[in-house]
């Protein structure tokens, strides 16, 4: 704005309009920056929340994921094998009433699973399981024209491998102060379903009244089973739990196949089956989380 003196020596007033518009495009530069500026600070913390949204969502999933091992007592019923009747005119023989009794072993788990949420996990579990032979309860080799003797003697073990897929439910009892500390205490419930390798490696298996003559029964097979189980677990922290677990798991049968006598005269009878083998093992377990 310039100031001008009339002719009579008054003031007069007037507007330059070069530093008007100037002055406006000077405004509307500043004001374009600032948008600019504000659209650049809303972009960047968009970008940085969906960053960390995502974060969120991958540190979720992945402490989904657990694996876990047990190491324990393995107790094994008695093993009882279905008569076998030998068939006319042969040289061979049958049996009839047998029933090994089985010694404590060891069992052996590891599973990985994915927890769907603070409640339910599915796993798929393998593990390994063995017991020793303890002699025949009872039990007899049989002809077929009516002679019998006892079984006595016998070495050897039973092993299991299972396949299962499990589910699994979990009961808190005793809350830590906050998710990620140490001291809580879930009761853990599950069982599966899957097959079993059913093996057995026995030899020196006698006759009492026919000195000389050994059978032997070495074989194996993959049968349906299915287990249920129970336990404890301690939180040591966020990623590590330590418990106690009791399972039991059930197979249908197995067939180990024919016998095999130390005298080439006689031949195998019939596959050597059994009824339902029932296991049962204690096992302290340890878990991870990740």
């Amino acid at each position: 704005m310039r100031m001008k003196r009339s002719v009579d020596g008054r003031v007069d007033g007037s507007v330059d309009e070069g530093a008007v518009r100037a002055a406006w495009r000077a405004r509307a530069f500043a004001a374009v920056a600032v948008a600019a500026l504000a659209g650049g600070l809303a972009a960047t913390a968009a970008a940085d929340d969906g960053a960390a949204s995502k974060e969120g969502a991958v540190a979720e999933l992945g402490d989904g994921f657990f694996i876990g091992t047990g190491l324990g007592v393995s107790i094994l019923s008695d093993v009882k094998i279905r008569d076998v009747t030998p068939p006319p005119g042969e040289i061979a023989f049958g049996n009839a009433g047998v029933a090994a009794d089985v010694d404590a072993g060891f069992a052996w788990n590891i599973e990985l699973g994915f927890r769907l949420d603070e409640s339910f996990s599915l796993a798929i579990e393998s593990g390994f399981y063995r017991n020793g032979f303890g002699g025949f309860s009872s039990g007899e080799f049989t002809t077929d024209i009516g002679l019998s003797t006892a079984l006595v003697g016998g070495d050897g073990d039973f092993t299991q491998i299972p396949v299962f897929f499990n589910a699994l439910y979990e009961i808190p009892l005793v809350k830590p102060e906050t998710p990620s500390a140490a001291g809580g205490l879930n009761l853990r419930i599950g069982g599966g379903l899957g097959l079993v390798h059913v093996a057995a490696d026995l030899d020196a298996i006698g006759a009492a009244d026919v000195p000389g003559i050994f059978a032997a029964v070495d074989g194996s097979s993959w049968e349906f089973g299915g287990q249920l189980k129970i336990g404890l677990a301690y939180q040591i922290s966020h990623a590590v739990e330590l418990g106690i677990e009791y399972r039991i798991m059930a197979v249908g049968g197995a067939n180990f196949g024919p016998a095999t006598f130390s005298d080439p005269a006689l031949v195998g009878f019939a596959d050597v089956e059994t009824e339902r083998v029932l296991t049962q093992a204690v096992q302290a377990r340890l878990s991870f989380e990740f």
